[in-house]
């Protein structure tokens, strides 16, 4: 009877220890989707960035399987980036905007390696400078000159819904 009891509360042990937990996690960074209903007043503003470069370590749980791991090498070999490596970077990037209390992080860079003390977890490193918007206004006719260089030659570009302000005449 006593090993029928062992056995019985040994099964439910390993029962409950099975049922995992699900768990999601979403991050956004640098994405804004500006309306396409009425009209966009064009604003700027300044971007304070600090001298002092920030080092944030972030921790992601991946269990990668062969498949993965094929998939970013293919893109590897393409010169392109994987999205799984790329979704790494913005839910590190993403941390580290929230950690900082920043805007954004100006020359971010990424180092990304398994941890040396646990399984399945990617130490993603983001280096950089944090940034803060301030002083936001309505675009002036000088604010506009300032960015005719950088549209001069861009003519039939996609700007996925952005305003692109462009010379007329002359």
């Amino acid at each position: 009877m006593k090993k029928l009891n062992l056995f019985l509360i040994v099964a439910a042990a390993a029962i409950l220890a099975s049922c995992g937990t699900y768990t999601y996690q979403e991050s956004t960074a640098r994405y804004v989707e500006p309306s396409r209903a009425g009209f966009v007043t064009p604003v700027v503003c300044d971007m304070i960035v600090s001298e002092e470069k920030i080092e944030n370590v972030v921790e992601i749980y991946a269990e990668i399987k062969a498949k993965e791991i094929n998939a970013i090498m293919a893109a590897d070999m393409r010169g392109i980036e994987s999205s799984i490596v790329l979704g790494w970077k913005k839910y590190a990037l993403a941390e580290t905007i929230q950690k900082y209390k920043a805007d954004d992080i100006v020359a971010p860079t990424f180092t990304i390696a398994p941890s040396p003390h646990k399984q399945n977890v990617l130490v993603v490193t983001v280096t950089g400078h944090t940034a803060v918007y301030k002083y936001f206004r309505r675009a002036t006719q000088a604010d506009v000159e300032l960015y005719k260089p950088f549209i001069e030659d861009k003519k039939g570009l996609n700007l996925q819904g952005g305003l692109l302000i462009q010379r007329v005449g002359r």
